[in-house]
Parts: structure tokens; C-alpha cells; sequence
């Protein structure tokens, strides 16, 4: 198939794509703008004319709040029509149809509560020119009026939203706009676009306009920020489905927040909640309209908590009344839990979580009319482990267990690994049938969030790396049969440096929408909780990237074939450029240097942190995230004779007492050479007061061996290469304590890496060079004279796109981090 016919197919596709997910305009009504407000003209240019009959008919989506305001117009001020369709939602709830300045036309009451649970509803409008009847049709209610004056013959303005000195606009969204007048005149609107004030027909041409357009589909891939709850106090939150409420709360103060029209309501408690908050986990029972808070484990000894302290109370979330619950508590605390509520059998159930220095694989369930926690399930066939995902089917027959991280014997000691794993709890038996099971190789590891939802052959959770800092939520797609899984929308922020630090996810089956609640800690008593939402349904990177290209005007086609002459000759000037670098080109192939091979008994610093045993099997999972940092510390002090004790203790645990201190130096001295015991040649000695390694062949260490390449001048473009080009030097630790080692070890490298990349460009090795440039960036992403032999290099070796991508790339990035860009600073 010749190339310009394939360019003429995709773009019919790109056009079936966005008709058939078209999500709608949504009309914007901003209290403090009049020129913020929607006016979308349908027929910008020429207008049609319509004989015999004018039919407008769309999909339409309510205001969830009390408006009132004028949804449409149709003027045609050569035959005296002016006429308008307002709409009025604050309890009186009817459709008006009115000539403008005159008279209203008729009258339409709908059932509001009732359109707005079924989410879009079938609007349509007549004019019947011949008969001289107007007929208004709302999700099937016909209501009609004769009207003697209506011409025989209409060419209107047809206008949706603001219109003149009619500004009153509700918020209301519509989509798939029919327009049909007698004859051949048909034009129809998906409305399905992600950006422009250009609208488009369902021929790709541009037909109408629109002023402060909100088009609905970036909201099914653009996380909304909805609000942020500070919190100085212990606090909890959940979200009411029914009532499209978030509730958070503290002992002494309800928050509510109305999904709906964004009302924020504080309350104080007549009496305090008798439950002491400290972790805030709690559910909703929709059934009852109750909140229940509660804490699985507070205090060592019963006896030490006081008579009238309950574990567990509910708040009724009518009256806002707390009531003790259960007196009972687990016998450890359950960090990181999974939770689903039974409302079949009546009972709450979690499972998995951290506490007491062990990860455990109980299903605990809370019968919740006999107010008490039944003995717990262990589901032996089950790793151990927190940080884990629960759910449970509409019938409430199975519960889903989904990852986390913990090891097969339950002791936070050995060590934890990333689990991706799905398991079927039958609520009946309690038996458990592993589904899958998932290798996620060298993809970035990440866990779950503590709740998901079933639909259908899927189940959707969220999921970020929780040992970054400055992390992000994905929402993820898992197939229920294999695993298979697509990340949908883009990300939300999470700081996640405090274990109590927790997000929930939750959907609203009514307006089909995902909400999400974030929980971060700034200490072990205050945090933030901040609500976002998605809509349904959640687009992946490539569909966005797909729905937000514009179609390609027909017209433009025709300009196409014109172009393509040029382009024809520009291909010929190019081929013969082409041949004069392939000569340059196939020398700098032969230069290529590939990062070394992991090897046995080997410890890598450069990119991720990576261990190998003796039998070169990858042990990175045994070094938790303090045996990582105690270890670049060994290796940094190592040249200095070794690192003491207290420096050790002030480093990794300055906060703490002396006596936790040292406990802790113990356990994790030991903790790290029994991991040391794996590989040959390296073993943790303390000598005169300080801890050094002992090394010897045949251990390798990478660091080690470009720190010998370097002080013996010794190294080559090559044998540095193949070291640094596995990453970023300490790429994914992020401790403070590290910060000095990071940056002396880049201090020394910047020099040698810009010689060696002027040398190897003068050389005409520009493989090599492009390979150093990557090296200075990863020190310094802004790295000027790096970023310029970057794209010299590659305009020789004749890749020009790339060299544009990556400009760009690197200009929107300065400017983000600088505030100007430095071609002109």
C-alpha cells in the first residue's frame, strides 16, 4: 500500500477512536468571570439553511448542584426568530422553552434525582416548520407547543452555553450533537476532543467554535485535585458512595466535603470519639450509614488500658454520634493492612501487616452485630507480608489478596521481597487458590494500596514505589485471569518517608467516577489528607496520546499531495547527505562499549544498588533499605581506615536514645554479615574501634574498580564506559548520610569524563562521546557544555529528529528549573 494511502487510513481510524470514546463538553460558569463562562457556536462560518424541520438532538449530562441558566439558542434574526432553552435545577427542576423577550413557549418538570442516577439522558428538540409545532423530548417525555409564527424556512445561530447578554449558564456537559434539517443537511458532533476551540465534524472538518471549552475527556486521565484537609490532631477519612461525601475526622471534629458542588462543612463533636486515634483505619458501612473507627493494637498489656478506652466505636453519620463498638484488640499492630467489608455475612475483614518486628498472613474478621473479633484465619498458602491489597467480588463469595512485600517466614530480619501475586479467598471455607504469580524483572519495584475494586474480568488498585521520598501513585488495571496489566492516567504525588502514610482508593458507581484519598504524615501525629478524582473510563498514556491528536482537516489533505512533490525532492537531497555520513557513521559502530555483565560475588554502586552471590544469583532483596546505606558507607569509609561505632549510630539513628542505638548497630551488623556470607571475598571486620571491609579476589565492587582506574590514571574511554554506564552513581539511594560520598565521587568524575568527551569528539568518535555526554548528565542534568556535544555528535552522525526531540526536551526542562532558558541567561 503506497505511504500516502496508509497516512489516509490512519487518519480515518484516529477519527473512528475519538467518535466512539467521546466523553463531551462540559459548560463552565466561574461566579467571579462572565468572560470565563462556555459559549460554544456550532456553525461558525456559513450557516445551513433547514426547510421543512430542524431536529437537535445530543446526549445530556445534569448539573449534580442547584443552577439555573440558558443551555441553548437559536437565532435567525432575518426572519425574526429568537429563542432559547432554560434550564432551572434548584428545586423547581423543569426545562423552559422560551421566545426571547416575549413569552415562554411550554414548560418541561423532570424528575432531577432520577436523570442524574442515570448519568446521561437523551435530549432532543423539533422544530416542525411545516406543521408549525416546537417538540421537546427529555429521556423520553415528550412536551410540545404550536407555534403559528414559525417560519417555513430557518438559517439560525445556533448557540450552547453564554450567548450575548444571556449569561446565566449551567454546568451542564453534552456529547454526540445531531443536527438534521429536510433534505441531505446531517452534521453530527462526537465532541470527543481533548483540546482546541476549533470543533470538529464526524468528517474531521472544523465546523464550529468554542469559548472556554472544558472538554470531559482529559478527566478520564488527568487526576483532579479536589482538596487538601490539614490535620494537627490523629485523623481518619473515608468516602460515603451513596452520599457522595468524604468524611475525615479526628476525636473531637468531623470534616465533610461534598463531591458534588465542592461544599466543605466542619462540626465539633457533642462528645469526643471514645476511641484514642492514632492510625485513623476505618470503614463505612453504607447499609447502616456508620462509620467505624478502630485500632487493632495499642497496648502491650490489657491491663494498662484504661476500662472505658474501646478499640473500635462507630459514628452514625446522621445524628454524628459516637458508639463504642468492642473493648477487643489484636494481639500486634497490623501496619499496612488490607481491608474489605462482608456485607453478606456482616463482618469486616483485614489481612496481612507489619507489626512487632514480623509480617503475618491472618485474615482477621470482625463480626460487627456481635461486636467482636473472631479468631483468625491464616492462609498458609500465602506469603507473608504488608503493604498489601485487598477486594472482594459483588457477591461477596471471594476475596482478592493482591502483592505487597514480605518472605516466607514471617521475620522482618531475613529481609523482605516485592510480591506480585494473586490470591482467591473463598469466604465460606477460607480456602485459598494462588491465581498467578508475576516476575517483574527490572522494572522499578512498587506496592499496592491497602483496598481495590473488582469489575468484571479486572480488578483496578493503586500503586507506587514506597521507597522513594517523593513518590507518585499509578492507578493499575489487572486482569483477574492472568495478570496482564496497563497503567491508566497519569500519576498522583505521594510523600511517603512515615509508615503510617496511606492512600485508599474508592468509586462512585453513580456519577462512575474513582475518588482517592492520600494520608501523609509530617510526624507521627499530623498529616495531610487530600482527596482526587478520576473519570470513568480511565484512559491508558497511549489512548490519550491518541484522543489528544486533532483530526486533520480535509482540506489539508489537498495540501498534502502538494507537499509531498517537495518532500520527494527534499528525500533526494537528503539520501545523498546520507551516503556522505555512512562512511563516519559505520566507524563509530565499531567503537560501541556495552556495560559489563553482572558477575559472581560482585556488589554494583553505579545505577541501582545491586548485589550478586556466589552462584551470581541477584541477592539485592536481602539488603534492606539500612543495609544498603550502612554498606556505601563501609565502601566510602573504607579508604579512611574504616568508620567507628558512634559515627555509625549518630548516621543512621541520630534521633534516637543511645541505648536504641545501640541495640540497633548490633542487630544491623549482623544483619549484614549474614547477608556478607553469600559472597566470597568481602567480610565486615572491626578493627581498633572501627569497621572496615576486608576484601580480597574474588570479589568485585565497581566503585572500587573505577576508584583504582582513577587514582592509577590507568583508565581508558572503554574500561570507564563500560562502569558508568549502567547509571547514575548511587542512582536509587536518596539518604541524606550518602550526599557527601555521591558528590566527592561526581567531583572527581566531572573533569575526567569532560576531557575524555573532548578528546573522543575531536577524534571523530562520536559514539564514544555520546556516551560520555549521557554520563556528565546523569551528574548534571543541566549540564550546558555536555547538552552541546550531545547534539553536535548527533547531527553528525546524521540523527537530526533525535537531536530535536532531546533539545527540546532539555530546553523545557531548563526553563522549568531556572525560570528562563539559557540561550538567553
Amino acid at each position: 500500500m503506497p505511504k500516502f494511502y496508509k497516512i489516509l487510513l490512519l487518519v480515518l481510524i484516529i477519527g473512528n477512536i475519538i467518535e466512539s470514546s467521546a466523553q463531551g463538553l462540559r459548560f463552565l460558569n466561574p461566579t467571579d468571570s462572565i468572560d470565563g463562562r462556555t459559549s460554544y457556536v456550532v456553525f461558525k462560518g456559513k450557516k445551513p439553511v433547514f426547510t421543512q424541520q430542524l431536529n437537535i438532538s445530543f446526549d445530556l449530562q445534569m448539573p449534580r448542584v442547584d443552577e439555573v441558566g440558558y443551555l441553548l439558542h437559536l437565532i435567525d434574526d432575518k426572519r425574526g426568530v429568537n429563542y432559547n432553552l432554560f434550564y432551572d435545577g434548584r428545586g423547581h427542576d423543569w426545562f423552559e422553552f422560551n421566545e426571547e423577550g416575549k413569552t415562554t413557549l411550554f414548560r418541561s418538570h423532570f424528575d432531577k434525582k432520577a436523570l442524574l442516577d442515570k448519568g446521561w439522558v437523551k435530549f432532543s428538540l423539533c422544530l416542525d416548520l411545516d406543521r408549525k409545532k416546537i417538540l421537546m423530548t427529555i429521556d423520553g417525555k415528550q412536551t410540545q407547543a404550536q407555534v403559528d409564527n414559525l417560519p417555513a424556512v430557518l438559517s439560525p445561530m445556533i448557540v450552547f452555553g453564554r450567548y450575548d447578554y444571556l449569561i446565566e449558564v449551567p454546568s451542564a456537559t453534552i456529547k454526540n450533537l445531531h443536527i438534521q434539517g429536510g433534505g441531505a443537511t446531517d452534521y453530527f458532533f462526537p465532541l470527543s476532543q481533548s483540546r482546541s476551540n476549533d470543533v470538529y465534524d464526524q468528517n474531521q472538518r472544523k465546523v464550529g467554535h468554542v469559548d472556554n471549552p472544558y472538554w470531559v475527556i482529559n478527566d478520564c486521565y488527568h487526576w483532579q485535585k479536589l482538596v487538601s484537609m490539614h490535620f494537627s490532631n490523629n485523623a481518619g477519612a473515608n468516602f460515603h458512595p451513596k452520599r457522595h461525601l468524604f468524611y475525615g475526622y479526628t476525636r473531637d471534629t468531623l470534616f465533610i466535603y461534598n463531591a458534588d458542588n465542592h461544599d466543605i462543612l466542619y462540626r465539633a463533636f457533642s462528645a469526643a470519639c471514645p476511641v484514642d486515634i492514632n492510625l485513623g483505619m476505618n470503614f463505612i458501612d453504607t447499609r447502616s450509614d456508620r462509620l467505624y473507627t478502630y485500632e487493632v493494637f495499642k497496648y502491650d498489656r490489657l491491663e494498662d488500658r484504661p476500662r472505658d478506652e474501646p478499640s473500635i466505636a462507630s459514628l452514625d453519620l446522621n445524628t454524628f454520634e459516637w458508639t463504642p463498638e468492642s473493648y477487643d484488640q489484636l494481639p500486634t499492630q497490623l501496619h499496612h493492612h488490607g481491608n474489605i467489608l462482608d456485607t453478606l455475612r456482616n463482618r469486616f475483614c483485614i489481612f496481612g501487616g507489619f507489626g512487632s518486628m514480623l509480617y503475618f498472613r491472618n485474615l482477621n474478621i470482625y463480626d460487627i452485630k456481635e461486636h467482636r473479633w473472631e479468631e483468625a484465619k491464616t492462609l498458609k498458602t500465602c506469603t507473608p507480608r504488608y503493604f498489601t491489597s485487598l477486594g472482594i467480588d459483588s457477591q461477596c463469595r471471594y476475596a482478592y489478596i493482591f502483592g505487597g512485600m514480605g518472605n516466607e517466614s514471617g521475620n522482618q530480619s531475613v529481609g523482605r521481597r516485592y510480591l506480585y501475586d494473586l490470591y482467591q479467598v473463598d469466604l465460606e471455607n477460607y480456602s485459598t487458590k494462588l491465581l498467578w504469580s508475576l516476575e517483574r524483572g527490572k522494572q522499578q519495584n512498587t506496592v499496592p494500596v491497602r483496598n481495590m475494586f473488582i469489575m468484571g474480568n479486572y480488578f483496578y488498585t493503586l500503586c507506587y514505589p514506597e521507597a522513594l521520598s517523593e513518590s507518585h501513585l499509578r492507578l493499575c488495571r489487572y486482569s483477574l485471569t492472568d495478570g496482564s496489566m496497563e497503567m491508566l492516567g497519569d500519576s498522583i504525588p505521594i510523600q511517603s518517608d512515615k509508615i503510617a502514610t496511606n492512600a485508599n482508593i474508592y468509586y462512585d458507581p453513580i456519577v462512575d467516577k474513582f475518588y482517592v484519598c492520600v494520608q501523609e504524615f509530617t510526624d507521627d501525629i499530623a498529616s495531610t489528607i487530600t482527596l482526587y478524582s478520576i473519570q470513568l473510563p480511565v484512559l491508558s498514556d497511549a489512548e490519550f496520546a491518541r484522543v489528544s491528536k486533532l483530526p486533520i482537516d480535509t482540506k489539508l489533505i489537498y495540501i498534502g499531495i502538494t507537499l509531498f512533490a517537495m518532500f520527494a525532492a527534499a528525500l533526494f537531497y537528503l539520501y545523498y547527505r546520507r551516503c556522505k555520513q555512512k562512511k563516519l557513521v559505520r566507524y563509530n559502530e565499531k567503537l560501541d562499549v556495552q556495560v559489563a555483565e553482572s558477575r559472581a560475588n560482585a556488589i554494583y554502586l553505579f545505577g541501582n544498588f545491586t548485589a550478586f552471590d556466589r552462584k551470581n544469583k541477584d541477592i539485592s532483596y536481602l539488603f534492606t533499605d539500612k543495609l544498603r546505606e550502612l554498606t556505601c558507607l563501609l565502601f566510602w569509609y573504607n579508604k579512611r581506615g574504616g568508620i567507628s561505632s558512634k559515627l555509625i549510630g549518630t548516621m543512621l539513628w541520630g534521633d534516637k536514645p543511645a541505648d536504641k542505638v545501640k541495640n540497633s548497630r548490633s542487630v544491623i551488623m549482623n544483619h549484614l554479615r549474614k547477608v556478607l556470607e553469600e559472597i566470597d571475598g568481602i567480610e565486615l571486620a572491626y578493627v581498633d574501634g572501627f569497621y572496615q571491609f576486608i576484601i580480597k579476589k574474588p570479589f568485585y565492587c565497581d566503585y572500587l574498580d573505577y576508584e583504582h582506574q582513577v587514582m592509577t590514571e590507568t583508565y581508558t574511554e572503554q574500561s570507564l564506559l563500560s562502569i558508568l554506564r549502567r547509571g547514575k552513581f548511587l542512582q536509587s539511594q536518596n539518604m541524606p548520610t550518602l550526599d557527601q560520598f555521591k558528590s566527592e565521587t561526581e567531583r572527581v568524575m566531572s573533569p575526567i569524563i569532560l576531557r575524555l568527551m573532548k578528546r573522543t569528539y575531536a577524534n571523530s568518535e562520536l559514539k564514544l562521546t555520546l556516551y560520555l555526554t549521557e554520563v556528565m548528565l546523569y551528574i548534571d542534568p543541566y549540564h550546558i557544555e555536555a547538552f552541546s556535544y550531545q547534539m553536535k555528535a548527533l547531527k553528525r552522525l546524521g540523527k537530526v529528529y533525535e537531536a530535536q526531540d532531546i533539545s527540546r526536551a532539555f530546553h523545557e526542562e531548563y526553563i522549568k528549573a531556572f525560570g528562563e532558558d539559557f540561550t538567553n541567561s
